[in-house]
């Protein structure tokens, strides 16, 4: 028996019931029964986040039926965006775009909505900072860059 992608999202989401402020980003069910889940969270997601999470999926799955590996983790840093609402969350951080046609953008992202983001573009040696709209459909992966 084949482990279900959509069946491990809807279980996710039970487990999610009453918890608005946690969401999944991306369920993965690889060929050999292994299944990833990664989920973030307007505050962020905790191990007891993860863990309870993982039980709940864990024992809904049939283990006699199919023999099965379930890692349940945060989205973590250095993963592309997938939502719109990781997007939101991230307004005043700094952001990592690749374009589609292999350009880089680095800036901070100041607003966003479906169709477009707006970054703030640092100056660079004598020119001044500048503003760019990006439509999203121009967008390969935006991740969130660290800075310490």
């Amino acid at each position: 028996m084949t482990i279900n992608k959509e069946v491990v999202a809807g279980l996710v989401q039970e487990a999610l019931e009453g918890r608005d402020d946690l969401f999944v980003t991306e369920v993965k069910v690889k060929p050999d029964q292994t299944i990833y889940v990664f989920m973030d969270g307007d505050n962020g997601v905790n191990v007891d986040d993860c863990i309870r999470v993982s039980k709940y999926v864990e024992k809904r799955l049939d283990r006699d039926k199919c023999d099965f590996e379930l890692n349940v983790s945060s989205f973590g840093i250095g993963r592309p965006l997938q939502l719109l609402r990781q997007y939101r969350n991230a307004v005043g951080k700094t952001l990592s775009v690749k374009m589609t046609d292999d350009t880089k953008v680095r800036g901070k992202l100041t607003a966003v909505d479906e169709r477009q983001l707006t970054l703030e573009l640092p100056a660079v040696r004598k020119q001044p900072a500048t503003v760019r709209t990006i439509a999203m459909s121009d967008i390969r992966e935006a991740k969130v860059e660290v800075t310490f």
